[in-house]
């Protein structure tokens, strides 16, 4: 009866252990950072600390999301490493809170219901993530041209001194059916001015010219650090 208490001991703390991977908790997950940005300011109102903190610096829109989190063991694979599938699950996350921040006066102000669409991810992975590890993920806005936006998130463990992924996502934003160019879009959320034009323009021709969806080591060493929001 001992043994029998202990083992079902054992198997709860590692069920609990692996709760990003239980039914429903991806979704508890991603509406957790979504809810607070976009719907509850409806209640609360809309001048939130976020966009305060935005307008407070010229360099909001490359503000950076960071989550902390570990590699749970039914993230880990046969080779007892995070699965690269499961990465993705966590880019959700990550990026949705960053484009719900960045653009959260656009989600305020539309007549219509703004969406962001992925229109392509391309992720180069480095160093692995064992089980238990923990890890963070750090995403924001690297650069845009006329019609895209490109998200760079990397993950990182040991205090940021080890790169284990690099990821560029590439993004459209939507009013309805129509487009907004991201000039639009962060001249409407305050957060375009020359600066963050010029920087950006660099980024893209790093971007474009030196690397791009399919290689990630110029990219790699990149100093992109801003504001943390």
């Amino acid at each position: 009866m001992v043994i029998g208490t202990v083992l079902k001991c054992v198997v709860a703390l590692y069920l609990l252990s692996s709760y990003k991977s239980l039914p429903g908790v991806y979704f508890i997950r991603f509406y957790s950072t979504v809810f607070p940005n976009i719907v509850l300011p409806y209640l609360t109102g809309f001048k939130t600390k976020n966009l305060k903190k935005l307008a407070g610096s010229k360099y909001g829109c490359f503000g950076a999301v960071t989550m902390s989190t570990y590699a749970s063991p039914f993230e880990c694979d046969f080779y007892f490493h995070k699965s690269n599938s499961t990465y993705f699950e966590e880019l959700d996350i990550s990026r949705s809170e960053l484009m719900t921040k960045i653009f959260q006066k656009l989600f305020f102000i539309s007549k219509r219901w703004p969406y962001i669409p992925v229109a392509n991810v391309f992720t180069n992975f480095l160093k692995e993530i064992k089980p238990f590890e923990k890890y963070e993920v750090i995403s924001q806005i690297l650069c845009w041209d006329e019609k895209w936006i490109y998200v760079m998130s990397r993950f990182t463990k040991k205090e940021r001194t080890v790169l284990c992924s690099l990821s560029l996502t590439k993004y459209v934003l939507k009013d309805g059916r129509k487009t907004i160019s991201p000039k639009d879009a962060l001249d409407i959320c305050g957060l375009y001015n020359d600066e963050v034009a010029s920087i950006s323009a660099k980024n893209l021709e790093l971007l474009t010219e030196q690397s791009g969806f399919h290689e990630t080591k110029p990219l790699e060493g990149l100093k992109h650090e801003y504001l943390a929001i």
